[in-house]
């Protein structure tokens, strides 16, 4: 029985990859992500000031809160190619793994011109998501972790 049960996840996995692998995906701008951004409640601010000339295009952070009292935040990067997009998600992704807790779950996908990596662990949610020159990077508690993918997942991330 229990060998059933694996290999019937084994297939809805491989059914559910093959699927993916023939779907790419459509990055958003910085103006349509600041306009979903500020319909679903949040305060947006550009904030490619912050970074070196030249390394990114755009760089947003959305935030809930208050300015002095931010909840959670979205920081959503469009930067000059493909290769520093996957570099920033590679980066940031093994940070990620490297503080992770004992008990701890995490999701990860990387298929054409998409990765993602999700983690819920002692008590923080981080994620890191890309598709071609653009990435989402969250590191936020975990108590915002519904409201977090209810937003990416409205925004295609």
């Amino acid at each position: 029985m229990k060998k059933r049960v694996l290999l019937l996840l084994a297939v809805i996995t491989a059914a559910t990859l093959l699927a993916a692998c023939t779907t790419k995906k459509t990055p958003i701008t910085a103006a349509t992500f600041r306009a979903e951004a500020e319909a679903a409640g949040f305060t947006v601010q550009d904030s490619a000031y912050q970074l070196d000339a030249g390394s990114v295009e755009d760089y947003l952070i959305a935030y809930k809160g208050s300015v002095n009292d931010i909840d959670f935040q979205i920081e959503f990067a469009v930067v000059p190619t493909v290769e520093q997009a996957q570099n920033a998600y590679q980066e940031n992704k093994a940070d990620f793994e490297a503080a992770k807790g004992t008990v701890s779950s995490y999701s990860s996908v990387s298929i054409g011109n998409y990765s993602y990596y999700k983690q819920d662990s002692a008590g923080r949610y981080c994620v890191i998501s890309r598709i071609d020159n653009t990435f989402i990077y969250i590191d936020t508690a975990s108590t915002y972790k519904k409201e977090i993918n209810d937003f990416l997942k409205k925004i295609g991330y």
